[in-house]
């Protein structure tokens, strides 16, 4: 819920504009807000999973959620509907890390990569449907509802935790030693370099409000570990990162989360404003990819109880990014068997990131590390996905820009192709009552938005292939990866054997 719900907003973001009477710029910070809080509030989560102990800290954020999905629903503004959804985000960007620590708790190391596959198959899945979700309900019903269904689901889940999960005693001392310096500093790095990407396109790379972001994001990052080196209970412990496979499985995390959210932008993009669909028919597009991550998760996280997360992950890599080189010859004659076997090749093989990944992340720490390692986690697959969306984003317009200005430079008046194309347009006009001057105007008019479709067209295949490229290198930190396989010995329920393969 708490993933789907940051997709599924996406898709209504026009209808708020005219809603609120406000502009793109604007209506943004929707979006925007919610992920700074979503990211921003890690530390702070993991700090009160300590402090009350992971169930009343659960239902706490479950509660947050559903509250925030109330006001959200109420809103009468653009100002109040960006402060319910701070109060939304505060919910969803922890229940996730709480519930991949809840989830390790429960299960042995040899079962969680089933369990984080289950898990992960909604994370996962949730991306591809949101659009689908929203553009019904939005065709349908009205953005009030996209807020109203986590209501019912959420009060549901709430009692139902408040049944069966078991409490989880906190430690009290921790409530005394609250690293101020740190959260703010953290909050402050984490805060600029996220608006910095995600405005970067819309100001300008070397515009002074982003620089400075950079700027001011630098600095902060290094008062942040500074501050972590010397105060006596630092909010976030930065020794987590003397583990080698925790951070090779955080590099392959950023290149999963530019694989997934790059992508996401980048298709109701292609499939809405190239090829004329809407917004209901491009969630319907999107369902198969949905339905091969439910289905694949659990294979992948069985498969990586059994052999390890290195070979699962090579096998996703290599898998994901043909995926995005297959979608790299997209054009607008392109049908849908075509798009679908595209999306369900990048569904099977996303999971068999997602779920090695996870797993072997969280297998990885120590006991009283998964808390701070499962929020860490997070909080960098969504920088990761922050900054491929912003990456791809640049592409797109700079590509752009290069392939009409290719086109125009070899553009020939004279050419027969270019004259008759002319011509059907003029005639067209003529047809519809134009005079002969804006007839002629129509067509050289129609014939320059022919180019940039067909340019724009080719960009979008320029950053298919560049996603693809850059999946692709994630093979080098995946043979890094030291292979650990968790089994139990035959003659002890207890113990387990660890093989490194």
């Amino acid at each position: 819920m708490g993933v789907l719900d940051n997709s599924i907003v996406n898709v209504a973001l026009p209808h708020f504009m005219v809603a609120f009477g406000v502009n793109t710029e604007e209506v943004e910070w929707v979006v925007t807000a919610y992920m700074l809080a979503f990211a921003i509030l890690m530390p702070l989560a993991v700090w009160l999973r300590n402090l009350l102990g992971l169930k009343v800290a659960f239902l706490l954020e479950l509660a947050f959620f559903i509250a925030g999905s109330f006001l959200c629903s109420l809103s009468w503004s653009l100002d109040s509907l960006i402060v319910f959804r701070l109060i939304q985000a505060i919910g969803a960007g922890d229940i996730m890390p709480t519930g991949m620590t809840m989830i390790s708790e429960v299960f042995p190391k040899e079962e969680r990569g089933l369990a984080l596959g289950i898990w992960g198959a909604g994370v996962t899945a949730a991306p591809a449907i949101g659009p689908t979700l929203g553009g019904y309900l939005l065709d349908h019903v009205s953005w009030h509802a996209l807020f109203y269904i986590n209501i019912p689901i959420g009060i549901i889940a709430f009692f139902w935790g408040l049944s069966i999960l078991k409490p989880a005693k906190g430690d009290i001392n921790v409530l005394k030693s609250f690293d101020f310096l740190g959260f703010i500093t953290f909050g402050l790095f984490l805060g600029t370099l996220l608006v910095a990407l995600t405005k970067g396109e819309e100001k300008g790379w070397s515009s002074g409000y982003i620089l400075n972001l950079f700027a001011i994001s630098y600095f902060s990052f290094w008062l942040f570990i500074i501050t972590e080196s010397v105060v006596k209970n630092p909010i976030i412990d930065l020794s987590i990162f003397k583990n080698y496979n925790f951070v090779i499985l955080n590099i392959m995390g950023i290149m999963r989360s530019i694989a997934l959210f790059g992508t996401v932008f980048l298709m109701p993009l292609y499939f809405q404003n190239l090829m004329g669909y809407s917004a209901t028919m491009t969630g319907i597009l999107m369902i198969p990819q949905a339905l091969m991550v439910t289905v694949a998760m659990p294979i992948a996280g069985r498969i990586v109880d059994k052999v390890g997360p290195k070979l699962p992950l090579i096998f996703g890599i290599l898998l994901t990014a043909y995926s995005l080189h297959y979608f790299s010859s997209l054009s607008l004659l392109s049908d849908y068997t075509f798009i679908a076997i595209g999306l369900m090749m990048r569904g099977f093989g996303i999971s068999f990131i997602m779920s090695p990944v996870s797993s072997a992340a969280i297998n990885s720490l120590k006991p009283e590390e998964i808390n701070l390692g499962s929020g860490m986690l997070n909080v960098i697959m969504q920088t990761g996905g922050t900054f491929g969306i912003a990456m791809l984003g640049t592409v797109l317009d700079s590509r752009t820009d290069f392939h009409m200005s290719t086109f125009v430079g070899h553009f020939v008046p004279s050419s027969p192709t270019t004259h008759t194309m002319l011509s059907k347009i003029a005639n067209f006009a003529l047809s519809k009552g134009a005079s002969f001057y804006n007839a002629s105007i129509a067509s050289n008019g129609g014939f320059m938005m022919y180019l940039h479709q067909w340019a724009t067209m080719n960009a979008f295949d320029d950053a298919f292939f560049i996603t693809a490229i850059i999946v692709f290198l994630g093979i080098i930190p995946a043979l890094m990866l030291k292979n650990i396989v968790y089994k139990k010995k035959k003659k002890s329920k207890e113990d387990i054997e660890i093989v490194e393969m």
